[in-house]
């Protein structure tokens, strides 16, 4: 797995606060955390366009494949 680099982790930072700390999917402020809506292993990118926030949750429902980020 790939070292989180700060432009990574600023992304994720500016993503939260583009999403106002809410959970894209079920609105909670619950431990949330920036998602890659398309994953490092399939191409995606750590730019904010590519990561939504989401609580600990959804992101381990999405992992799961129990739903998606997609419709977001």
């Amino acid at each position: 797995m790939e070292k989180r680099n700060s432009a990574h982790i600023n992304a994720q930072k500016a993503a939260r606060i583009r999403d106002n700390n809410l959970c894209q999917i079920c609105g909670s402020r619950d431990h949330t955390a920036g998602h890659h809506a398309v994953d490092y292993q399939y191409g995606g990118s750590s730019s904010l366009d590519n990561i939504v926030t989401l609580c600990r949750g959804c992101h381990r429902r999405v992992h799961k494949g129990e739903m998606d980020v997609y419709s977001v």
